[in-house]
C-alpha cells in the first residue's frame, strides 16, 4: 500500500482543501469580530500615547518616524516559522512574489502613517482623523472600480454620513476663523494618508486575496513586512536622521520606554487584526471599523477626562455610527418577528 507523504508546511490549518467554502464563511465570521476589537485597541492605544505626552518630558519622547517602525516589528516573532514557508499554490495565478509584495505593502503602511502624523502637527488632531475618513470613500469607489462588487443607493448614502459625520464629529465647523498658514499643507497630508491607506488596502488584497483561505499565509506575509521595515525602512530613518529631515530620537526614562513598547505591541497586534480584515472581510470593513474608532475615542474622553462633546460633535458621532450599520448593511440582518396566525400550512 503507498503512502502519501506530505509536506507539513503546506498542509491547510483544517485539513481541508484550499479555498473550501467552510473555511472561507469561519474566516469570514471572524472579520467583524476583530473589526470590534481593532477599535477598541485602537482607541485604548490613543489613550496611552495622550498619557505618555502628558506625563513624560519632552526629552523623553521617541520620534514620530522611529516610533512608526516600533510599531510595525511585531511580525519578526513569526520569522523562525513562517518567513521561508511557502503557502498553498504559491505560484499559481500569483501578480506579485510575497517579497517584493511586503515590501511594497510596507512602504505603503508607513508613508500613509506618516503623513497622517505630519498632517497632525498642523492641524487638530480631530481635523486630521476627519478628513482622513476620505479614505472610506476612496476605498468605497476602489472596491467598485476593482473588484466589482455591488453597490446600492443605501451604502453611498452611508458614504456621505461618514463623511459628513466625521466633519462634525472633529468639531471644525466650530473653531475659531484662526488660520495657521500651514493649514493647507496639512489638508493635503491628510487627503494623502486617506489615499495612501486605500492603495495599501486594494492593493494587499488585489494581489494577495486568493490566499484568504489559509491563515498562516498572512503570518508568512506579516513576517516578511517586519524584515522589511528592520532592514530596509529603518536604515531610510537614520539616513533621514543624518540629513537633518528628522532627528532621531529613543525614549528615555521608565515611563517612556516601557509606555513605547506597550504601544508598540498594541500597534503590531492592530495591524495584524487590519491585514486579517482585509483579507476576510469586504472590503469596507476596515475602513468602517475605522470611522467607527473616531466616536470610540470621544466616549473614552468622557469617561476618563471629562470631556464633554459639543452637540454638533454628538450629531457628527450618531452620523457615523449610521454611517457603519448603512455601509455594511447591518440593517438587512434586523428581520422582523413573524407575526401569529401568519403560517401557512403545507398542502
Amino acid at each position: 500500500m503507498a503512502q502519501c507523504n506530505t509536506d507539513a508546511a503546506t498542509t491547510p490549518l483544517t485539513g481541508e482543501a484550499p479555498g473550501s467554502p467552510r473555511r472561507i464563511q469561519k474566516y469570514a465570521a471572524l472579520a467583524p469580530i476583530l473589526a470590534v476589537f481593532s477599535c477598541v485597541l485602537f482607541s485604548c492605544n490613543g489613550e496611552l500615547l495622550q498619557f505618555l505626552q502628558l506625563h513624560a518630558s519632552n526629552e523623553g519622547h521617541v520620534s514620530p518616524m522611529l516610533n512608526l517602525v516600533l510599531c510595525h516589528l511585531g511580525g519578526l516573532l513569526l520569522v523562525p516559522h513562517f518567513l521561508f514557508w511557502k503557502p498553498l499554490g504559491y505560484s499559481e495565478g500569483i501578480g506579485m512574489n510575497v517579497q517584493l509584495g511586503s515590501l511594497l505593502m510596507a512602504i505603503l503602511l508607513m508613508s500613509y502613517n506618516y503623513c497622517f502624523l505630519l498632517s497632525a502637527r498642523l492641524l487638530s488632531v480631530g481635523l486630521t482623523n476627519a478628513i482622513f475618513q476620505t479614505s472610506v470613500a476612496f476605498v468605497f469607489i476602489a472596491s467598485i472600480a476593482v473588484f466589482r462588487e455591488d453597490v446600492d443607493r443605501i451604502q453611498i448614502f452611508g458614504v456621505a454620513l461618514a463623511l459628513g459625520g466625521s466633519f462634525l464629529a472633529s468639531g471644525a465647523e466650530s473653531s475659531s476663523g484662526e488660520v495657521s498658514k500651514d493649514v493647507h499643507t496639512g489638508i493635503f497630508l491628510a487627503l494623502c494618508a486617506a489615499l495612501l491607506c486605500m492603495v495599501y488596502q486594494v492593493s494587499f488584497k488585489y494581489l494577495f486575496g486568493h490566499f484568504k483561505s489559509d491563515a498562516r499565509f498572512l503570518a508568512h506575509f506579516g513576517a516578511w513586512v517586519s524584515v522589511w521595515h528592520l532592514i530596509v525602512i529603518f536604515p531610510l530613518v537614520c539616513l533621514a536622521s543624518a540629513a537633518g529631515f528628522e532627528t532621531m530620537q529613543f525614549p528615555h526614562g521608565n515611563l517612556m520606554i516601557f509606555g513605547t513598547m506597550a504601544s508598540a505591541i498594541i500597534a503590531s497586534t492592530v495591524n495584524a487584526m487590519y491585514i486579517c480584515m482585509v483579507m476576510w472581510g469586504s472590503s469596507m470593513l476596515l475602513p468602517c471599523a475605522s470611522a467607527l474608532s473616531v466616536p470610540f475615542v470621544v466616549g473614552l474622553d468622557i469617561v476618563f477626562h471629562h470631556v464633554v462633546p459639543a452637540r454638533a460633535e454628538v450629531c457628527g458621532h450618531l452620523m457615523v455610527v449610521m454611517s457603519v450599520v448603512l455601509i455594511m448593511r447591518l440593517h438587512q440582518y434586523v428581520r422582523p418577528k413573524p407575526t401569529l396566525g401568519c403560517e401557512t400550512m403545507a398542502p
